[in-house]
C-alpha cells in the first residue's frame, strides 16, 4: 500500500523531447493510488463497525456497571439492615435475660427472708417451749418435795405410836409393816398419776406445738428440690 510520502516524493520519468511524463508510469500510479484508497476504505469501515461494536460493548458495561452496582447498594442497605435488626435482638435478648436475672434474683431474696423469718420463729417457739418445759419440770420437782421423806415417816411413826401405844410387839411389827406398805402403795399411786399427768401434759404440749410447727420446712429430711 502506497504511503503519504510516496505520494509526495513519487517521479515519473520524462517522455521524450516534450517533457512530459510517460503515460505507463503514471497509470501505474494511479492503480496504486487507487488500490491504496480502496484498502484504506475497507480498514476505515472495518474499523467504523470495530468502533461500534466497542461501543456497543462499552454502553453493555455501563448498563452492567450500573446494575452491578445497584446491586452491589442493595446488597449493602440488606447488610446493614441484617447487622442492624441482629444487633437490636441481641440488645433485647440481653435486656430479657438482664430483667430476668433481677427477677430470679429479687424472689430468692424473698424466699430467702420469709425462711429466715421462719427459722427465727422456729427458734423463738422453741425457746418459749424451753421455758415451759423448764417450768413444768420445776412444778414436778415442787411436787416431789412435797412428798413425805423418810424422817418425816420416822416423825409420823413416833407420832402415832404415841398416840396409839400397843403391847404386841407382833401387831406392832404388823401394823409397821402394814403402814410402810400402805405408804408405798401410795408412794407408787402418786408417782404413776404424776407420771401419767407428766405424759399427757408433755403429749399436750408437743402436739400442740408440732401441729403449730407443721408448716416450717427444716431438718435433715427437707428437700429443697421439692419445692
Amino acid at each position: 500500500m502506497i504511503t503519504i510520502d510516496e505520494i509526495k516524493n513519487v517521479s515519473f520519468r520524462k517522455a521524450g523531447m516534450s517533457g512530459g511524463y510517460r503515460a505507463e508510469d503514471v497509470d501505474a500510479f494511479i492503480e496504486e493510488v487507487i488500490s491504496s484508497f480502496e484498502q484504506l476504505r475497507k480498514e476505515k469501515t472495518n474499523l467504523v463497525h470495530k468502533i461500534d461494536v466497542l461501543a456497543t460493548r462499552v454502553e453493555q458495561y455501563r448498563a452492567d456497571e450500573e446494575t452491578v452496582r445497584n446491586a452491589l447498594l442493595s446488597s449493602q442497605k440488606v447488610s446493614d439492615a441484617c447487622i442492624k435488626e441482629a444487633k437490636d435482638k441481641a440488645a433485647k435478648i440481653i435486656r430479657d435475660a438482664e430483667t430476668k436475672a433481677q427477677a430470679l434474683l429479687v424472689d430468692a431474696n424473698k424466699m430467702t427472708a420469709v425462711e429466715k423469718e421462719n427459722y427465727l420463729q422456729l427458734q423463738s417457739d422453741a425457746v418459749a417451749l424451753r421455758g415451759k418445759l423448764i417450768e413444768l419440770y420445776k412444778q414436778h420437782i415442787q411436787s416431789i418435795g412435797n412428798l413425805p421423806t423418810s424422817a418425816d415417816l420416822e416423825t409420823t411413826k413416833k407420832t402415832l405410836d404415841e398416840k396409839y401405844p400397843t403391847n404386841v410387839s407382833e401387831v406392832s411389827q404388823d401394823s409397821e409393816t402394814a403402814q410402810t406398805q400402805k405408804e408405798d402403795d401410795v408412794d407408787d399411786t402418786f408417782e404413776k398419776n404424776n407420771a401419767a399427768d407428766t405424759a399427757k401434759e408433755t403429749s399436750n404440749f408437743e402436739q400442740k406445738h408440732t401441729e403449730k410447727f407443721a408448716h416450717l420446712k427444716f431438718g435433715d429430711n427437707y428437700d429443697v428440690s421439692a419445692e
